[in-house]
């Protein structure tokens, strides 16, 4: 179960146990109120206090149940950016007893005043403390954030927002340049537009600029009934950013059709499309697709940098120790031989292959790829996408770039016999080959090659180095908090540490936007194919054979390599078990 929803799990109870606690106390006060309705009834009192009647007992469980929702409310936000949660949980849970205790002393009239008071400066608070922490996109109680919201609340009712004179144009404050590949911007579709068609484009380009200052990789436009789901996946992690009324989402996703050249009339059918993006002299491809769904057009926008991003600084800047690195520098350089990356989806293996690439002087050897899609355009790379409903597969296209005289082959993914036994057939005649992989670790990666029906003898001869990899999440610098690990933990998760070592944990801040991470690093696993694991492999040998040889030939696994990196404070333990789990 992961953090946030062990912590909303926790917050829920306590809500629940204080609903116990205030029908409790109604029901074991319920006899008081009828004696001193009985009272009343022989003698009016003076209003000295609150005196319980029937209706303080419905206004009570009905506060109780107010209170109930808030604390709810409250601990799902503070989770979501970052909050200390229990905290905030503390001092609403006191602030409502003492209100409480403080409804049996004085007026209804007195009470509904501190109240009101009491609990609206407690969320005015909370509500500045948690604007700190996030993007303007994520702020509450914004006049931006109350006009989309009273837009919502009338759109669910059935109410155009226009008719009750709720603002529906928005003004254009972005600083991004949208672009279709014809050169047509965003803002040339936009004017002569009638003004729902503008504010769409408008509110594109707010999505897609605020996705990239938050170092977002993926945008998904989801339709949810009534509304239109923003999430950005910052980091690896899913995050829900403002929603858009429904009938402005159905816009938002047509003004995107439209930028990628896809047919806005087709909404059964999946369609693939693309646009450029560029923000500050900084240029992005975004590479589009829709999906029909329940509810209508899913859309997810990848955004990729054009200039490179990490790639830039080679296989330096991927995470690598210094041993690892030397090793595979020093592999990648052979006139041939095969390396290849494996990890599950999203894991960065193409990167890694994209940096090693850019690690070899393409002036002086020929460099040729076959990948599904392009993802980074590579000078003096010949780049070859596939296109399988047109019969161009990873194999065929394999075969055809042979006879290109190539030195250096990057084949995108191995998914088949034919592709992996061409490829190793490659490495074995002249050709150094780079090649991706599903499996979770590396020495997966052999047993996966021998269950594919590839021949031991062609594995033990072509297969250079696997190297296994995950993406971590990085501490933010700003916020992160030393603290010393439970040794009945490390126990747990089998990690020794031979001294009182200080980890970091994740806290959360307005540079992190509460997550309490930023950026992401690799925890790598290179496994050298020496020559007696070539004699093992020659053997078909099991995945514990493989596993014992590897570790006597001194290979670090991934776990092993992400506990480094929490040791340095570049990460943390939770984010490892993550990630390895």
């Amino acid at each position: 179960m992961s953090r946030a929803r062990m912590m909303a799990e926790d917050g829920r109870r306590q809500a629940l146990m204080v609903a116990a606690l205030a029908l409790t106390m109604a029901w074991l006060l319920a006899p008081v109120a009828l004696g001193q309705e009985e009272a009343a009834t022989a003698e009016a009192p003076v209003d000295t206090g609150l005196y319980l009647s029937t209706f303080w007992l419905i206004f009570a469980v009905l506060t109780a149940a107010g209170w109930v929702a808030a604390m709810e409310w409250l601990n799902r936000d503070a989770v979501a950016v970052g909050e200390d949660a229990k905290r905030w949980n503390l001092i609403l849970f006191l602030v409502g007893a003492l209100l409480w205790y403080a409804g049996w002393k004085i007026s209804l009239r007195g009470f509904t005043v501190l109240l009101l008071f009491a609990m609206g400066g407690l969320f005015m608070v909370y509500i500045r403390s948690r604007n700190l922490k996030v993007p303007a996109n994520y702020r509450l109680f914004t006049p931006e954030h109350l006009n989309d919201l009273g837009a919502r609340l009338l759109t669910q009712m059935g109410i155009q927002p226009k008719a009750m004179g709720v603002k529906s144009t928005r003004e254009d404050r972005t600083s991004i340049v949208l672009m279709k590949k014809d050169g047509t911007t965003a803002s040339a579709l936009a004017d002569g537009r009638r003004a729902e068609h503008a504010e769409a484009i408008v509110a594109s380009k707010e999505i897609v600029e605020n996705a990239i200052r938050a170092r977002a990789t993926d945008i998904h436009l989801e339709p949810k009934g009534t509304e239109l789901q923003v999430r950005y996946r910052i980091d690896g992690i899913l995050h829900n950013s403002t929603p858009f009324p429904a009938e402005l989402g159905k816009s938002i996703v047509s003004s995107v059709k439209v930028l990628s050249d896809m047919d806005i009339a087709e909404r059964r059918k999946a369609q693939d499309g693309s646009f450029s993006a560029t923000l500050d002299d900084k240029k992005f491809d975004v590479r589009v697709s829709t999906l029909t769904s329940v509810h209508g057009e899913t859309m997810v926008l990848r955004l990729l940098d054009s200039s490179g991003g990490v790639i830039k600084n080679g296989l330096s800047g991927l995470g690598f120790t210094p041993d690892m690195l030397k090793q595979v520098t020093g592999v990648i350089h052979s006139p041939h031989g095969c390396l290849i990356t494996s990890g599950p989806t999203g894991s960065g293996k193409t990167t890694t292959l994209y940096a090693a690439l850019s690690e070899i002087d393409a002036y002086q050897r020929n460099i040729v790829t076959i990948e599904n899609p392009i993802e980074y355009k590579l000078d003096n790379v010949t780049q070859t996408p596939i296109n399988p409903e047109a019969g161009i597969t990873f194999a065929s296209t394999l075969r055809a770039i042979l006879r290109q005289d190539p030195d250096v082959i990057m084949v995108g993914e191995i998914r088949d016999a034919e592709t992996a036994r061409t490829a190793l057939q490659a490495a074995m005649t002249g050709h150094f080959v780079f090649t991706t992989l599903h499996a979770n670790d590396s020495v997966t990666s052999i047993v996966r090659l021998l269950d594919l029906g590839i021949e031991s003898s062609l594995i033990q001869s072509a297969l250079t180095v696997v190297v296994a990899q995950r993406l971590v999440r990085l501490l933010c610098n700003d916020c992160k908090v030393p603290y010393t690990p439970n040794q009945e933990f490390l126990r747990k998760i089998r990690v020794t540490v031979d001294e009182e070592k200080t980890f970091y944990k994740a806290k959360g801040c307005e540079e992190c936007q509460g997550t309490g991470y930023r950026g992401r690093t690799g925890i790598y696993e290179v496994l050298m194919v020496t020559d007696g694991l070539r004699e093992l492999i020659k053997e078909n040998p099991s995945l514990q054979d493989i596993k014992n040889e590897s570790r006597r030939a001194g290979l670090i696994s991934l776990q092993e390599d992400g506990l480094r990196k929490v040791m340095q404070g570049l990460t943390s333990i939770k984010e490892v078990i993550r990630v390895t789990k």
